[in-house]
């Protein structure tokens, strides 16, 4: 089953309107999506029915438009007892078989009239006499332009004195270039054919490159009319409404419609950004952050210093209490949140790093992506990396003070602390056998005490074994608020690594969710593709009465 285009059309604006509120694309940017028109001339009648073909006289005030259904109505208009149209009003001419059931939405019924024939000569042809296209009520104008998507063939009627005044044929043919055309210089009886070369000249830089131009006299006279093509006038249009030369015109405006549409869903698409997208932004957001972090880390090293060393002496009670800020209420908007009150994480850290996030919104917006959901995104992470910074710094600090030194140090700490009471132990050991020894033999062989020399080398030896040792430890040993400054920087650094890292995150994030969105866009451009337009009978008349961008190639098949 086929797609029509107002299902295409609705697709299309349903996948704008997710784009729109999720930030990726501007109103303006989805405004030719909404502008759009989806009403047709077959609208105005029953569906599955032959409907008349609808033609329409367009111009100029005073250029004889409604002489020219007056004349080809005849006296039938005045038995019905319509008058003379004003500039006003809408006046339909059409066989007394055909109904019009649907009258285009919020029309003003006041203003349009309907006059019905018997002829069944036109009864393939609806006739519609329009207001001055050139007046200065905007409610005119508007109202020509509300029906002009209800109309198959535009005759733009000018006169000699007129013809150069294009206002009018640019302004319809700006919103209606699916339509086909017919140009009838009027009141031909003061007319000169240079004036019809000339006419022809400007339609041609127009897009009309052999439009057919006709010149009709609009005397009320009996007999003919010297070099009249109002007859020719009525046969064209009698030839254009066979029904498949309608529904070629149906086809070939369909084709222009979702031409359009898919014109408009690729403007939209490179709205949303290149192929490399946000996952292009990395190397960018790399040296963005390499440089921010270096800053940082400089611009953070005295705070860190001395929460280091209020930390170790113990007069952190307040500083305690500053470094540990997990707990910023996530309900409320950025703006409004209380900045945390630490000399680690301050107001010049947070400006520091929130330029760096404008820096690569700026980059996005060079490239052409979305910033409005980029923002968003970088400003959820941004409300997190002082808790973050200031979490692993903390974090960081307690195991530092915990471990303090390297696994070498440690090693060599434990060994020389270790050495400081094994020493000592050995010599007091070593003296104590010495002083018995001596004892038992002065008590067996009446000799004398080991004396001072002893004594003093003793108190030596034994001072110099857990000496030494000692001496090694507290060398070996690191010192807390050193320890304390390395595991506060280390921590620190790791937060902002982190941070850095969720912001990469995020640009991978938001390329999968505009991958997903472009590739529903382009599946719905896609389906809009033109079909093929059939060559049927008729079409060589189609070649001229439509301009050359209503002109849809045809396909050959091999």
């Amino acid at each position: 089953m086929q797609i029509t285009f107002e299902q295409l059309l609705s697709t299309a604006r349903s996948w704008a309107e997710k784009a729109q509120s999720g930030g990726w694309l501007t109103s303006g940017d989805v405004q030719s999506l909404y502008e759009m028109e989806v009403r047709t001339p077959a609208a105005l009648f029953e569906s599955g029915t032959h409907r008349p073909l609808v033609a329409a006289f367009f111009g100029g005030t005073g250029v004889g438009k409604s002489t020219l259904l007056n004349r080809l109505a005849g006296q039938s208009i005045a038995r019905t007892g319509v008058e003379r149209p004003t500039s006003r009003e809408v006046s339909l001419y059409l066989h007394d078989s055909v109904k019009i059931q649907h009258l285009p939405k919020d029309f003003p019924t006041d203003r349009v009239r309907i006059a019905y024939h018997h002829d069944d000569r036109r009864r393939q042809v609806l006739w519609i006499d329009m207001p001055d296209i050139d007046s200065t009520e905007l409610s005119n104008r508007q109202l020509v332009l509300d029906w002009l998507p209800h109309i198959d063939v535009l005759i733009y009627v000018v006169s000699p004195e007129r013809y150069r005044d294009d206002k009018g044929w640019r302004l319809l043919q700006a919103h209606g270039g699916e339509h086909a055309w017919l140009f009838v210089m009027n009141q031909w009886d003061r007319g000169h054919p240079a004036q019809v070369e000339d006419f022809a000249k400007l339609l041609a830089k127009a897009g009309f490159r052999n439009p057919i131009l006709l010149r009709t006299d609009s005397r009320e006279i009996e007999g003919e009319r010297k070099l009249d093509d109002f007859e020719t006038l009525q046969a064209i249009l009698q030839d254009m409404a066979d029904r498949h030369v309608i529904h070629q015109l149906e086809l070939r405006a369909e084709a222009l419609r979702l031409d359009a549409l898919r014109k408009a869903l690729n403007d939209c698409l490179e709205k949303l950004g290149n192929r490399d997208g946000y996952t292009g932004l990395e190397p960018n957001w790399s040296g963005i952050w390499r440089e921010t972090r270096e800053d940082l880390m400089k611009g953070l090293e005295w705070p860190i210093q001395e929460v280091a060393r209020a930390f170790v002496t113990h007069e952190a009670s307040v500083l305690r209490r500053r470094i540990d800020l997990t707990k910023t209420p996530d309900e409320k908007p950025r703006s409004e949140k209380a900045r945390p009150e630490s000399i680690l994480w301050d107001e010049w850290a947070e400006s520091r790093y929130q330029d760096a996030q404008d820096r690569l919104i700026v980059e996005a917006g060079e490239r052409g992506l979305a910033v409005i959901p980029l923002k968003a995104r970088l400003d959820a992470v941004g409300n997190g990396v002082g808790r973050t910074v200031l979490a692993e710094g903390q974090r960081s600090l307690r195991l530092a003070l915990a471990n303090p030194g390297n696994a070498l140090q440690r090693f060599f700490l434990k060994l020389s602390g270790f050495l400081s009471v094994l020493l000592p132990l050995i010599a007091i050991g070593w003296v104590s056998y010495q002083v018995v020894k001596g004892y038992y033999e002065s008590a067996l062989y009446h000799l004398g005490y080991l004396g001072t020399d002893f004594a003093i080398h003793s108190a030596l030896l034994i001072v110099l074994s857990w000496l030494l040792p000692y001496f090694l430890y507290r060398k070996l040993k690191p010192s807390a608020e050193r320890t304390a400054i390395k595991g506060l920087r280390d921590g620190i650094a790791l937060g902002l690594d982190l941070s850095g890292d969720r912001v990469v995150e995020q640009l991978r994030e938001m390329e999968k969710e505009r991958q997903i969105l472009v590739e529903e866009g382009r599946r719905i451009a896609n389906l809009s593709a033109p079909t093929e337009t059939p060559a049927v009978q008729g079409s060589k008349l189609l070649e001229r009465v439509l301009p050359a961008s209503a002109r849809i190639r045809q396909k050959t098949t091999g």
